[in-house]
C-alpha cells in the first residue's frame, strides 16, 4: 500500500481535509467504492472509531454520524493517500 505525506506535517491533511469537506463537493469523477481496509481510518492515528469483526474486517463504530471528512474521502484524486483504494477518478477530468 502505498501512502502519500505532506511536507508540513501529518496532521496538515487532516485539517485541511476537514475544513475543504465542510464546503466542497465530492469530484464528479469518482467512481467506486469503499473497499474496507481500513487503511484511511488508520493513517498517522487511528481513529477511536475503527474497530474489527470477528473476521479482522475493519468497520466503523460510528458509521451513521461519521463526520463529512470521512463521508466524501476521497473528495478528490489529490486527496487521496492510500492506494490501492475502491475509489477511482477519471484521469481525463481531473
Amino acid at each position: 500500500m502505498e501512502t502519500r505525506r505532506t511536507k508540513s506535517g501529518p496532521f496538515d491533511g487532516k485539517v485541511t481535509r476537514f475544513f475543504t469537506s465542510l464546503v466542497l463537493p465530492v469530484d464528479k469523477t469518482r467512481t467506486g467504492e469503499c473497499d474496507r481496509c481500513g487503511a484511511c481510518c488508520e493513517f498517522f492515528v487511528k481513529c477511536p472509531f475503527l474497530k474489527r469483526d470477528e473476521s479482522g474486517l475493519p468497520r466503523c463504530g460510528a458509521y451513521v454520524f461519521r463526520p463529512p471528512q470521512c463521508r466524501k474521502y476521497p473528495r478528490s484524486a489529490a486527496e487521496q493517500i492510500h492506494h490501492p483504494c475502491g475509489y477511482r477518478f477519471d484521469k481525463g477530468h481531473e
